[in-house]
């Protein structure tokens, strides 16, 4: 069955050995990159400061403020629609994060690097820079087109934005039916492409790094894993993001100086690793189908390692408290 799912989802184009989803994924990043002028590069330090929390000022302003009066709005009855939301900026782009780092940056890109040589990290990078615009349009769109509960649960990501923004279009019944596929396949993809390898992952390192020789010892680190996680993810986006606001931070630190620990211990090969990477990228001896596979398998990864274009981080980057769309679109750059 998975090799039939496999088979279904990456087919190649007609006519060449590129996956379909491929073009989709690439094509629609380079598509949006352009189209917006290249705010993946252009409102960089925007985002940064976004998530600093230096706009917050605008962001949150109260009726009554004349200084904050925003467009039309009449002074003294301007509503706090920021006050819409679960959780801040910082609290969404770290429940998001929190998914890709290790299993996508790590074992991910090790895997494209044994398949596809060194050549592949280039287009892993370019891929990611690229995938910045998705990630800018997707999460607008779901803090656009989100639902808010009466007990003020927020409820978005792409199964609201597919069915109401092409519903504006005159497509309703495609809105809803894209909608539908959505959810179903956003559902198998956590449990296998998120939940599954990331435990998986964990549960071998802790058995290989500690010589746990049981037949069982994996099962027994899952189940503890599982409940955690459990715990956590019961109490809704609010636990969750609490919890990740404290955790990812320190998560990414130790990823960074393990990164700089292994760069210093191996400097004498550096520039013969940026050369690898540079000449395998384009390497004209490998032939076309070469330079294919590389850059197939560069982009294979990036697009698993930031998961732009696939829907789930949306669903996290809706919770946040704003009343601008694209605020959280450039947070989640």
């Amino acid at each position: 069955v998975a090799n039939w799912w496999e088979g279904l989802i990456l087919h190649n184009f007609p006519g060449t050995e590129i996956p379909t989803i491929i073009f989709l994924l690439v094509g629609g990043a380079l598509f949006f990159t352009v189209y917006f002028g290249f705010v993946n590069v252009r409102h960089f330090s925007t985002a940064i400061n976004t998530v600093r929390g230096k706009f917050d000022s605008v962001d949150h302003h109260s009726a009554g403020n004349p200084d904050l009066a925003i467009s039309d709005d009449v002074k003294g009855t301007i509503k706090d629609e920021s006050e819409e939301g679960e959780v801040s900026h910082f609290q969404a782009l770290a429940t998001a994060v929190s998914g890709t780092v290790g299993n996508g940056n790590i074992a991910g890109v090790a895997l494209a690097i044994a398949v596809g040589g060194p050549g592949a990290t280039f287009w892993m990078i370019l891929c990611g820079l690229l995938g910045m615009s998705t990630k800018f349009v997707e999460c607008t769109l779901g803090v656009k087109y989100r639902d808010v509960g009466e007990d003020g649960t927020v409820y978005g990501g792409p199964m609201y934005y597919l069915t109401k923004g092409l519903q504006e279009k005159g497509f309703a019944r495609l809105g809803k039916a894209l909608a539908v596929i959505f959810a179903f396949l956003c559902i198998g993809a956590s449990f296998g492409g998120g939940n599954a390898a990331q435990s998986n992952q964990a549960a071998m390192q802790l058995v290989e790094s500690f010589g746990m020789t049981g037949g069982n010892a994996r099962t027994i680190i899952g189940v503890i894993m599982m409940i955690v996680v459990g715990v956590i993810i019961i109490g809704g986006i609010k636990r969750i993001a609490s919890v990740t606001e404290k955790v990812v931070p320190l998560m990414a630190l130790m990823y960074i100086l393990a990164c700089i620990y292994i760069i210093v211990t191996n400097i004498g090969f550096v520039d013969d690793a940026f050369g690898m990477i540079f000449s395998q990228a384009f390497n004209p001896q490998a032939g076309l189908g070469g330079l294919l596979g590389v850059l197939i398998t560069g982009f294979r990864r990036a697009a698993f390692s930031n998961e732009a274009g696939a829907g789930s981080a949306s669903i996290a980057h809706s919770a946040v408290k704003t009343k601008y769309p694209a605020s959280e679109g450039l947070v989640a750059l």
